[in-house]
């Protein structure tokens, strides 16, 4: 059995990349696992599993010099040092038996849809760099206690992909106009970016289920995704979105909406969740996103403190207010190098 999760950071902000991270988990053994009471599988999710199967990916673990743990991202990152969104990443590196050892070499396959468009961004193409040189990993045996304590569940960590939209293809979107015929993307609110995010991580869940499902002998899917706003009608984007095949509705109540449906011959279950993060898969796959969207603004900031005057510079994290004071104060750098508002700044 399969379970992909998703979630996003950077939904709010007006600078910097929406991202939507995913993580695909595999249960060990072939067996069908028993629901609660005597209900049908296809009938239970296992977010409402008792007790816990993920609970020693929740656990505080100690990597290198500090403990981590696996929560809402919210709640792991106020702003500051990065050190310990790393290092829950890079235990899931590891977990996932990868061997990247900087996130430079692995962003190709972290962001297989959108990597060579981030490149071509002029602040996001230094993404993965610092002043010190590539970001590092933490090592196989700085994470080898967290591994071997994840290893305990039931559920195995099998990969992570990720979508990062940058400003221009986010307004190209909202205009309109996702294939980019414009010259100039439009800074004008046109569109719907609950949409747009809806769409991007469906996409997302069927692009890394396809990677890590086998099609010849597939086994049923449960994926999660953490519902925003007050969205709670989904049966049509699946359709359109996830495979083109019927969807059945199961329920869409003030918590939670779920659907079922086919893809290459498995049976998948999809749920949107209010809070969905703080299911552990999910929470993973936000604190990914989280982690993502730190390391593109650590781009951005890096690009226009080099052409700014630097005793005015002051970074930003691309929240509306301080996205304003922030364009005010690169406007200069815009102007001289030939910046449009619509590659900067996002319309909405």
């Amino acid at each position: 059995m399969w379970l992909i999760a998703v979630d996003e950071a950077g939904y709010g902000p007006k600078l910097g990349p929406l991202v939507i991270g995913a993580t695909a988990w595999q249960r060990a053994g072939s067996e069908p696992i028993e629901g609660p009471g005597v209900e049908p599988v296809e009938d239970w999710s296992v977010d409402q599993v008792e007790p816990n199967p993920f609970a020693a990916i929740a656990a505080p673990v100690r990597v290198a010099d500090g403990l981590v743990r696996v929560d809402d991202s919210k709640q792991i990152f106020k702003g500051g040092s990065l050190t310990m969104l790393q290092r829950i990443v890079s235990v899931a590196l590891h977990a996932c038996g990868r061997r990247e050892q900087t996130l430079l070499e692995r962003l190709a396959t972290l962001l297989p849809r959108d990597f060579d468009a981030i490149q071509r961004v002029r602040w996001l193409e230094s993404i993965g760099v610092d002043s010190t040189g590539p970001l590092a990993f933490s090592s196989l045996e700085q994470t080898r206690k967290a591994v071997e304590q994840w290893g305990r569940s039931d559920w195995k960590l099998r990969d992570c992909q990720a979508r990062m939209i940058d400003a221009a293809s986010f307004n190209r979107y909202c205009a309109g106009d996702p294939a980019g015929s414009q010259e100039t993307p439009s800074v004008g609110p046109q569109g719907n970016k609950s949409d747009l995010l809806g769409e991007t991580s469906i996409t997302l869940a069927a692009d890394l289920l396809d990677a890590v499902q086998d099609p010849s002998s597939p086994e049923s899917v449960q994926i999660f995704f953490d519902r925003h706003g007050g969205r709670r009608y989904y049966a049509g984007v699946i359709q359109q979105f996830f495979g083109g095949e019927s969807v059945r509705i199961v329920s869409e109540d003030a918590r939670q909406s779920v659907y079922e449906t086919v893809r290459r011959g498995a049976p998948v279950r999809l749920h949107f969740t209010v809070k969905g993060d703080r299911f552990t898969p999910v929470a993973l796959s936000s604190l990914h996103a989280k982690y993502l969207r730190e390391v593109a603004m650590a781009a951005l900031n890096n690009y226009f403190r080099a052409a700014a005057p630097a005793a005015n510079f002051r970074p930003t994290a691309g929240y509306p207010v301080d996205a304003d004071r922030f364009i005010e104060q690169v406007r200069c750098v815009m102007t001289a190098r030939g910046i449009a508002d619509g590659e900067l700044i996002r319309c909405r």
